[in-house]
């Protein structure tokens, strides 16, 4: 009812300033307010689709489209940003980033003047989601529609967005907009560090099986499933992907994200036990394709095992192009070579060819499919594997990149006895991470940002099936025509 009544106030009555004043009353006002955003969070045109499994995976090239006459996709695929049911697409996600960056500021302008009504950690907590989140949303923008951050320029490139206002928002530099994120990521860190029960408690305590006979170890529930929230731990990592974002304009970057990295690595909970692992065979095996023990942030979404029967199997859109060459595959043979592949867990059982007619040359990823016994419906935005890869890229040695490197190929089941090419190394680092992040976040909306941070203008041979062609005019997606009004409505 909570979720129901939040959502219902945030899409019809945020012009009215008496029923806004009347949430921010109470203590589960604000609560209700925060879930607002996490619900918002969840549209079609960003994290419930269009920026998880959706366009950005056109963008990509990771995905072909199906059908020939369907012109808005093959124009998205191609980059052609001008078509009109494009620009719509982009122009959607676009405004729905800045409508969950309107909700966190409804909170944040007014959380200082009420923090006398909060009780326990509740004041440290909501501020430090809210502002967390102003920056997540704030950062993706950034990296769809800012410029590259190779060659970010001094020009004003977007609206870093603090008020909730009906005034037009002026837009800020590539570096103070980037300050911005940090800072907000400064603040929501030092918030949560002491009072997050993630910290306080294990995954397994915050949470309990369904019918669970067992006292649950904190009495409020809005404490638990904190890796479902913008908890501290996923502060960190947020950090350490803004900083590797940061890195191809200053180098002196990267140490911040090994930084930041390297503390989700290390955390543990109050037994001792790391926070978080690695997602391994055994995930895999037992039906745990997202592999949830690596969620460091995540969305739940109740009807995911629908959304993937109807977007990923027999008649849903997002497929590859491929066809049977050696051992059933030739595209995927390039991506996952047939000799690497044997006990790698993002390939075992995770791809198959559809059989309905005039589709068979198109295959599917089984990463969103549910177990039928406790599935795990939740969507992952920040995962345990990329604080290893950015370990791993940041790493000033040979041995210290391969020590990062082995530990999560040993889990991953990835051969990787000889080490990199030793005669140049740091370039034999550069690809094997690219190919990487392709393989162990499709389908997550990560690797057109991954070609976008190192300007990649090709991909290795027979990769995908269309060409790909990596330009600044793919790369930087257009604003809006318009100007987004950034208050609630």
């Amino acid at each position: 009812m909570a979720i129901t009544g939040c959502n219902k106030w945030l899409d019809v009555k945020p012009a009215a300033t008496t029923t806004k004043d009347e949430l921010f009353e109470t203590q589960k006002g604000f609560r209700d307010a925060l879930t607002g955003a996490y619900v918002h969070m969840k549209s079609g045109n960003t994290y419930g689709g269009a920026l998880i499994w959706g366009n950005v995976e056109y963008m990509a090239r990771n995905w072909d489209v199906i059908s020939a006459s369907n012109a808005a996709l093959n124009n998205l695929a191609a980059a052609n940003y001008t078509d009109a049911v494009v620009r719509g697409w982009m122009d959607a996600t676009y405004q729905d980033e800045y409508k969950v960056i309107a909700d966190v500021n409804s909170i944040l302008e007014r959380i200082d003047t009420k923090k006398s009504i909060f009780t326990d950690n509740n004041y440290a907590l909501i501020k430090g989601e809210a502002l967390a989140l102003r920056a997540f949303a704030h950062f993706d923008v950034l990296r769809m529609f800012g410029p590259m951050p190779d060659n970010p320029g001094t020009a004003a490139v977007l609206p870093y967005v603090k008020a909730v206002s009906k005034e037009i928002v002026v837009s800020v530099p590539f570096q103070e907009f980037a300050q911005s994120v940090l800072a907000d990521l400064d603040e929501a860190e030092g918030l949560l560090k002491d009072v997050d029960p993630f910290i306080q408690y294990s995954i397994a305590e915050l949470n309990p099986l369904p019918n669970s006979t067992t006292t649950p170890v904190v009495a409020d529930n809005y404490y638990m499933y904190r890796q479902i929230r913008m908890n501290y731990h996923a502060v960190l990592a947020l950090k350490a992907r803004v900083y590797m974002w940061l890195a191809p304009s200053n180098s002196a970057n990267r140490a911040n994200a090994a930084k930041y990295a390297k503390m989700v690595v290390d955390a543990k909970d109050h037994l001792g036990v790391p926070t978080f692992r690695l997602g391994k065979t055994a995930d895999r095996n037992a039906g745990d394709n997202t592999m949830s023990p690596e969620h460091i942030l995540a969305l739940s979404v109740y009807d995911l095992k629908q959304k993937a029967i109807a977007l990923f199997l027999e008649g849903g859109s997002l497929a590859r192009s491929d066809f049977n060459i050696q051992d059933g595959y030739y595209y995927l043979n390039n991506l996952f070579p047939v000799a690497e592949r044997i006990s790698d867990v993002r390939w075992v059982g995770m791809w198959g060819y559809k059989v309905t007619a005039g589709n068979t040359n198109f295959v599917m990823n089984a990463k969103y499919l549910q177990r039928e016994t406790l599935p795990v419906l939740q969507v992952p935005l920040l995962r345990l594997s990329e604080m290893y890869l950015i370990l791993t890229e940041c790493a000033q040695s040979k041995a210290e990149a391969e020590g990062f490197y082995s530990i999560y190929c040993a889990e991953k089941g990835i051969p990787f006895t000889t080490g990199f090419n030793a005669a140049s190394w740091e370039a034999d680092r550069k690809n094997k991470m690219i190919r990487e992040y392709v393989r162990e976040f499709f389908a997550e909306g990560q690797t057109f940002f991954t070609y976008k941070r190192y300007n990649v203008t090709t991909l290795p041979a027979s990769w995908t099936a269309a060409f790909y062609s990596g330009t600044t005019a793919r790369y930087i997606v257009p604003k809006p025509d318009r100007e987004i009004n950034y208050h609630n409505k």
